[in-house]
Formats: C-alpha cells, structure tokens, sequence
C-alpha cells in the first residue's frame, strides 16, 4: 500500500520513463522504498524470428546493440533519480523477452513489486496493436497496481479519487481509495453506470451501496452519481473530466483470445497533458472486508 516499497518502472523512452520516476518519487519515501528499473528487449516479431533466430552471430550482434542501447537510457534516467533523490535506492535490470516468455511478470513478482508507474503513450495503430501491453499484463498476471501517468501528473496533488463500481464490491479499490484519502486528505467520488437493457442492473446497485456504507464506516462517506448509459471507458473518462478528478481506479480488462486491434483503453484514450491518475488494480479473489 502507500507508501510504496518496491516500485517498478519500465523504460522505453529516457524522457517517458524520467517523468514516471519523478512520480514515483512524488509517491515513496525515499528511506523505505526501492526503484526498479527495467528495459525490455522485445524478440518476438515476425522479421526478427526470420531474420535473427537462425542466425547465431547475427542474433548476438543484435541483442549486444540493443543492450547497449538500453543501458544508456537506465543510467539516464537513474542518474536523475540519485539526482532528485539520492537516498532512493535503485536497481536495474535488461529483460529480454518473446513471445512465449513472461520474465517481466516473474521478476514483478520475485522483488515483491507493489506498483508500476507506467507514462501515457500515444495510441497504439497499425502492428502495434498486437504488441504485448506489460501494463495490463502485469496488473493481471501480477496483481501489481499499475499506475499511468502523463507529464501534466508531475507536482499535482491527489485531492479527489473516482471509484468506479461495476457487478461486485470491489474491495481492493475500497482500500487503496481509503489509504490515499487519509495520505493526501482527498475526497472519494463513487459512480456505477446504468444501462436500461442491463440485467445485472439490481447487482450493481446493491453493489454500489455497500461500497458506499463500506466508506463511510471507514470515516470517508463519498460523494456519489448513478450515471444512465452503456458502461463504457469513454463514459467514464467524461464523468471524471467533470468532476476534476485526480485519480480514477480500473480493473484491468479481461483476457481477449484475439488482440483488441480495435479496442481503445483508458490510457489510450487520455489527454497528454492530463493530470488524470489512472491506478490499475486487480480484483481480490477473496472478500477481505
């Protein structure tokens, strides 16, 4: 929970990854909590299996660029990091995965990372739709809270959090809600969206009030809306611009067997100069509360 011990950022670009690590300062002690800082080296496309895999000197020469290239951006970046913070310590690490691996997961889960700060990328389009998103995966397959943030997050207060609550009590939300309501003395926004031709419409509200009486027993009884419409993240994004909030919490999306070529995501759909914290959480299990 807050604050965070063991935060990991991915690198792809130095500037991208500067301002996630700038966050991630905002949010840690530097006393208590460890960076991690990882570049993926991606070999899973279909130029790179015919061109690399049969070719041993090649496929070295390859990965050796590649590495090289990847060390420069770590030190970059952790050099801002000692800069701003230099009691923050900070590890690093070069992954190289394909299509079939999930090294980035395992290592989420062996250094016992509790967040990923991840930036705001331009929408995805053409072959990129079918890469891999770390993010979504390792909130699913890790359970790690995953936040993604834009330059516009940097130096803005978390003074109002948006709670979405669709069929279940979504306790882990609950909970990270309350722990930076009490952090930063923010106000909880609680919101379902109604469809007429929805028949889970009775289990969301039941849903819905008892997360209500949930916070308010906890001593942070939140402002509330009953939104009528599809259930849908544009809606969302729409009801959180008007309301000036500074962090909504997800779920992140479920498994698809066929990448969503044409499927947008919040993040996706975000300004990138917002100042919307977007904190993806996978659901408990088990209830908790």
């Amino acid at each position: 929970m807050i604050p965070y011990k063991n935060i990991l950022i991915p690198i792809d670009s130095v500037h991208q990854a500067q301002v996630a690590a700038e966050k991630a300062l905002e949010l840690s002690d530097p006393s208590e909590t460890c960076i991690h800082l990882v570049s993926v080296i991606q070999f899973q496309s279909f130029w790179q299996r015919i061109i690399y895999t049969k070719a041993y000197i090649q496929k070295q020469q390859y990965f050796t660029k590649k590495c090289t290239i990847a060390e420069r951006k770590i030190d970059a970046v952790k050099a801002k990091i000692i800069d701003r913070s230099p009691h923050t310590i900070v590890k690093t690490n070069i992954i190289i995965e394909t299509a079939m691996s999930d090294q980035l997961i395992k290592y989420a889960i062996q250094h016992d990372i509790d967040l990923v700060v991840n930036t705001h990328k331009s929408t995805r389009s053409g072959l990129n739709w079918f890469k891999k998103d770390w993010s979504e995966e390792l909130a699913r397959k890790a359970s790690v809270a995953v936040l993604t943030v834009t330059k516009g997050c940097l130096n803005h207060p978390i003074k109002s959090i948006l709670l979405p609550v669709k069929s279940f009590v979504p306790e882990r939300k609950i909970q990270v809600a309350l722990a930076y309501a009490k952090k930063f003395n923010a106000h909880i926004h609680l919101v379902t969206l109604l469809d007429n031709n929805d028949s889970t419409a009775k289990i969301k509200v039941d849903a819905f009030y008892l997360t209500y009486k949930i916070l308010s027993e906890y001593g942070h009884p939140p402002q509330y809306k009953i939104l009528q419409g599809a259930d849908s993240d544009a809606a969302l994004l729409r009801y959180a611009d008007q309301i000036k909030a500074d962090m909504i919490l997800l779920n992140p999306n479920k498994k698809k067997r066929i990448p969503g070529i044409m499927r947008q995501k919040m993040t996706d759909m975000l300004n990138p100069i917002s100042a919307l914290h977007i904190l993806t959480l996978k659901p408990y299990l088990k209830r908790t509360i």
